[in-house]
């Protein structure tokens, strides 16, 4: 009895919260069709209105925007917090795991020059290079090569290799005193002895004037996989081992190579001294090269014609005894050797 007095008791109560509830939902809904209709008249009166209300609630709005922002902000920032402590900790790993590296780097070089002190061997030299730019390139139907501004006088000879941020480029083939012609990786006369893969296969890369080189003479039954590297081996005693070529394209059968450095906008380069007894010996006279270097190699009919070889003079002849020696001889001696011989009593 006690129960259901009262809820008789609290009806009236909630129904009453109840219907003030949908009196205000009602005079909002209301208002807002209102100031619907009046922005659609355009009045200069309720314009002037709304301008004022607007300039009236923008402080309140922006008061009450703050808290809003700041709260972002706070959020942004503890978002940042976080992810910095996340960072922190991969970083601390990464820490230990390079720490961990260099130790067996360290214990890697102690056992290297151990075995090559064993071994009692020779410490490879340091490669020395020069920086210079391209200043012209020749390119034709059977031609690739490019001119530098570095010659003689900075230490260039033929044959050294020339590289640049990508790779290797080419190899010197001529030289004067202040600029130098690089035949390019994918010149027809470009043939570079190279290892390939992993397994280091022995290969020969050469040039077909395309933009990829060829991979001649390669053993059989060799299996290759695009992408495998490419690089130099040294093995012709004129270029060092190990410079960086390009990458394995195509199928079995004919492979190529696509080189790492762009052949075809080539900027800077740089030579690298890498001298060697073959090097040296196929290098032409180490002074400067008579006439301009031009990125089109010289044919053998422009090329400067060569000093002959000196004459000596003939020795003082008695004419007399001349006379004598050759009577006997004019009349089975050719006429023209009598002539001559006339030029030498004179």
């Amino acid at each position: 009895m006690r129960r259901a007095a009262s809820s008789i008791y609290r009806s009236p109560r909630r129904s009453w919260r109840r219907a003030r509830g949908e009196l205000l939902t009602f005079t909002l809904y209301f208002f807002c069709a209102l100031l619907l209709v009046l922005s659609r008249i355009g009045h200069n009166g309720l314009d002037d209105l709304r301008e004022r209300f607007v300039d009236l609630t923008a402080p309140l709005l922006e008061a009450a925007s703050i808290p809003v922002i700041e709260g972002r902000h706070l959020l942004t920032r503890a978002r940042s917090y976080a992810d910095a402590f996340d960072e922190i900790d991969r970083l601390k790993a990464e820490n230990e795991q390079l720490k961990q590296w260099e130790w067996n780097a360290k214990l890697l070089e102690r056992k290297n020059a151990h075995l090559r002190a064993l071994l009692n061997a020779v410490d490879e030299p340091a490669l020395h290079f020069v920086t210079g730019s391209v200043i012209a390139d020749a390119r034709g139907p059977f031609l690739r090569s490019a001119l530098i501004n570095l010659g003689r006088d900075n230490g260039i000879r033929v044959g050294y290799a020339v590289i640049d941020g990508d790779g290797l480029v080419g190899r010197t083939v001529d030289a004067g005193s202040s600029v130098a012609r690089v035949l390019l990786l994918n010149d027809l006369n470009s043939h570079i002895p190279v290892l390939v893969g992993p397994a280091g296969v022995r290969a020969m890369a050469s040039g077909d004037n395309s933009a990829e080189l060829r991979l001649d003479f390669l053993p059989d039954g060799t299996t290759l996989y695009e992408g495998d590297e490419v690089y130099t081996s040294g093995s012709d005693g004129m270029l060092p081992r190990g410079l960086r070529v390009g990458t394995v394209t195509g199928t079995e059968g004919a492979f190529k190579v696509r080189p790492y450095a762009d052949l075809r906008a080539l900027d800077v380069v740089s030579v690298l001294f890498f001298d060697t007894p073959e090097l040296v010996s196929s290098d032409p006279v180490a002074g400067p090269i008579e006439g301009p270097l031009s990125a089109t190699p010289a044919s053998a009919a422009s090329m400067p014609p060569q000093p002959a070889a000196p004459v000596e003079p003939a020795p003082s002849v008695n004419p007399v005894g001349s006379a004598a020696k050759h009577a006997g001889a004019e009349e089975n001696a050719p006429s023209d050797a009598a002539t001559t011989a006339a030029q030498a009593e004179q």
